[in-house]
């Protein structure tokens, strides 16, 4: 797995969330309001989803405390 694959995974999330809420939209406006409730709850499950992404943390510190930084004094 690369590096941009949650990237990408990402991006189709928001994706299928932007494109349901729009079919919820649509079929709330025709009248059909039990499938669009459901639309709607399909739509907060991908939001939940969405919420679980985090991002790594690709920082290594490779100084040891025996061999610490060397620091400049101040003049």
């Amino acid at each position: 797995m690369t590096d941009r694959h949650p990237l990408i995974a990402f991006g189709m999330l928001l994706f299928a969330i932007c494109y349901l809420a729009t079919v919820a939209a649509w079929l709330a406006a025709q009248g059909k309001y039990a499938e669009a409730l459901g639309f709607g709850g399909i739509t907060t499950g991908l939001v939940g989803v969405l919420g679980t992404f985090r991002p790594r943390s690709s920082v290594t510190v490779d100084n040891p405390p025996e061999k610490p930084v060397p620091v400049e004094p101040l003049p």
